[in-house]
């Protein structure tokens, strides 16, 4: 698995965790929540960049999916006020553009 994104997805998972982090002090139901479905970014993408055609969708749809979960989680702590607008905003656009890399390899043809 040489592809970039594999590289730019563990990364994001070491960023998403940091600021779970400081989501846990005041909300730790919701830090667990962003460590999972980042966690599972990576999860799904690894299995499914090594599985047949039928398989290898499916894994790519569900990586993109908690990588969307991901985001609304962010979301969610800047909107509480955990995280600060501008790292939100950042990170977000990030994980987006993980997604559409996701989304060009599980659609290939």
């Amino acid at each position: 698995m040489g592809l970039r994104i594999v590289d730019e997805i563990v990364e994001m998972v070491g960023r998403v965790h940091g600021l779970a982090t400081r989501v846990g002090r005041r909300d730790a139901d919701l830090a667990r929540q962003m460590k999972r479905s980042s966690a599972s970014v990576g999860l799904n993408a690894g299995e499914g960049l090594c599985s047949p055609n039928g398989n290898r969708t499916v894994r790519l749809e569900s990586a993109m999916c908690s990588g969307r979960e991901t985001i609304m989680a962010l979301r969610i702590s800047g909107a509480a006020g955990y995280l600060e607008a501008s790292e939100v905003t950042a990170e977000v656009a990030r994980i987006d553009r993980m997604v559409g890399g996701l989304y060009k390899l599980a659609y290939r043809r």
